[in-house]
């Protein structure tokens, strides 16, 4: 089997990394790299295992879209109502929020037991259980509570009823990851859901279950404009995005993509890509030193960082 290059590549979460950690960002794309390998060094090795860690903050995100995702494909799949779980008044919300509250039950027990240590990609594990911190049980329990307030916010919203209604067919690929070209540059996009309009646009939607700041998400959303628009040959300004914010209540941000929208967009993407290729030792090689990657001086960042052990800065 051909062995793996890391090539350069560009995505708004990598640029997200960028902007919140040098180091972190050397870690996450660089330190890790080759630490799935039995004959890994040990610094890659343990690299590789906490950048595949969750945190108790970041961990009620992926699971209400991996929740929603599952139904989702259901739906897709083109099952009965009843096989979905569907009754004459919907889904049936409160077998969905059980269902991934054993889930999250699961995933905590896992992540105890340390089985992620010896399999990093295939077991889950909490930096909290890798750094042995101790919570008040009340923690854990909020971030279920979180799970099940946006789940349950999302199955009884106006959009999951037009989505439940809606033809499978129109639908785009469901949190699948793909590639398109900027400027030469490969650059990742998974959207969350996505429908072709009966005037030839294109709808993304993305799931938030963060704190409510639209602006901070512009530039994804921009990216994911200018993949729909090169994927589907769909014109730009037929592509309508919407920052769907779950929590107590559904908050829907919509953007009507505009020329200007696209022109900040392609810049910012440049911008962000020439920084990251400015710092590496070899840029046709794509290799990078660490001591290019400065720590943060906010210390507080390094409180929630799975590398803070690497770092020196547990």
């Amino acid at each position: 089997m051909a062995e793996l290059k890391n090539n350069f590549t560009w995505s708004a979460s990598r640029n997200g990394t960028f902007q919140y950690c040098k180091r972190q960002y050397w870690w996450n794309y660089y330190g890790s790299w080759g630490g799935w390998n039995r004959d890994a060094p040990r610094e890659a090795r343990e690299a590789y295992t906490l950048k595949n860690l969750a945190n108790r903050w970041t961990w009620p995100g992926t699971v209400v879209h991996e929740a929603i995702e599952a139904v989702l494909n259901d739906l897709h799949g083109g099952g009965s109502q009843r096989a979905l779980g569907f009754d004459a008044n919907g889904i049936d919300i409160d077998a969905e929020i059980e269902k991934a509250t054993q889930h999250m039950r699961d995933q905590w027990v896992e992540s105890r037991a340390g089985h992620y240590r010896m399999r990093p990609k295939k077991r889950f594990g909490l930096v909290e259980h890798e750094y042995d911190v101790v919570l008040p049980r009340e923690e854990w329990k909020a971030a279920n509570a979180k799970v099940a307030n946006s789940l349950r916010a999302y199955f009884s919203s106006e959009l999951f009823d037009r989505i439940r209604e809606s033809d499978p067919s129109q639908w785009l690929p469901i949190e699948v990851l793909d590639q398109f070209d900027f400027e030469g540059t490969p650059v990742w996009a998974v959207l969350d859901f996505g429908w072709k309009t009966p005037d030839g646009g294109v709808e993304i939607f993305d799931w938030k279950t963060g704190a409510v700041k639209p602006e901070a998400s512009k530039l994804q959303l921009g990216c994911y404009a200018l993949y729909v628009s090169q994927k589907y040959d769909v014109a730009p300004e037929k592509v309508t995005t919407h920052l769907i914010y779950l929590g107590e209540d559904l908050k829907d941000f919509s953007f009507r993509v505009t020329e200007k929208d696209l022109l900040e967009t392609r810049g910012d993407m440049r911008a962000s890509i020439a920084a990251m290729r400015t710092r590496l030792f070899d840029k046709d090689d794509n290799t990078a030193r660490r001591d290019d990657f400065a720590m943060t001086d906010d210390l507080t960042k390094c409180e929630l960082c799975a590398y803070r052990r690497l770092c020196g800065r547990e």
